[in-house]
């Protein structure tokens, strides 16, 4: 009869759908440079070839004490450094056909910590692990893993310095789960990775994941879009929180598919 008789508020909270969009413009933006860079990375290639041979030879017609030898070393010294940058540029431009493995990732995350400890012996840097021993191997190609949580653990590292804390733990997540066309529902798995370093600015974080640009005076800014695209490889997500002056904290969240 027209009478109101009481109200029904919704809330949703589209945070999720949010970052999974944002991770999607990311990654097309990624897809668009990578494109451009396997261009530039194979015109680049060749020459890089050509100065390189021409350096060898020249080095080996100086006497052993001629002092331009240390101009030839001077170049293929530098030619390695671009060839690197070049090789980092294919590895994030072209497809890769995923060998898919059973794989255990916490004795990835072991191995990788005990080579950081030998690599910082010397320093006050400790590692934590909370690692949930439920989880299962989950399928997934063992050394685009590897190669993902070593970059992270080493940013981590490289973020506290001579002195600090690195967290790692792994749990099972049910905010997040993943459907394909033919499969069942996956859940997913959340390896975090936590520092109590310098922290990133708002404009870093931001930017983090675009190629060539790094904060490092000595890094080439491809790394973590490399992660990026590891993570993307096999269906998950990547998400960064940050404080400057406080921490970060790398989250990767993978589909337990077995």
């Amino acid at each position: 009869d027209g009478v109101r008789a009481g109200t029904i508020i919704l809330l949703r909270d589209l945070t999720n759908i949010r970052d999974l969009e944002e991770a999607v413009r990311k990654s097309d933006r990624l897809s668009a440079l990578g494109t451009l860079a396997a261009g530039l990375a194979h015109e680049i290639k060749n020459p890089l070839g050509g100065i390189r041979g021409a350096a060898q030879l020249l080095d080996m017609e100086l006497a052993e004490d001629d002092e331009l030898r240390d101009c030839t070393r001077v170049v293929l010294k530098e030619v390695q450094r671009v060839n690197r940058i070049v090789e980092e540029l294919l590895d994030l431009s072209a497809p890769r056909s995923l060998n898919l493995v059973g794989v255990n990732l916490h004795k990835i995350l072991a191995h990788i910590v005990f080579l950081q400890q030998q690599a910082t012996e010397g320093k006050n840097i400790a590692f934590q692990r909370h690692l949930d021993p439920s989880i299962p191997p989950i399928l997934a190609d063992e050394g685009r893993i590897a190669q993902l949580f070593l970059n992270i653990v080493k940013n981590a590292v490289e973020a506290v310095g001579d002195s600090g804390i690195i967290e790692i733990s792994s749990r099972i997540v049910s905010e997040y789960s993943m459907t394909q066309k033919g499969e069942r529902r996956s859940r997913m798995i959340a390896i975090e990775v936590k520092d109590n370093g310098v922290g990133m600015s708002a404009e870093a974080l931001e930017n983090l994941f675009t190629p060539f640009y790094t904060t490092k005076e000595k890094g080439t800014g491809l790394g973590l879009a490399i992660c990026q695209k590891i993570v993307a490889e096999h269906r998950g997500m990547i998400r960064v929180d940050s404080d400057a002056g406080i921490g970060t904290t790398f989250t990767i969240l993978l589909p337990l598919v077995q």
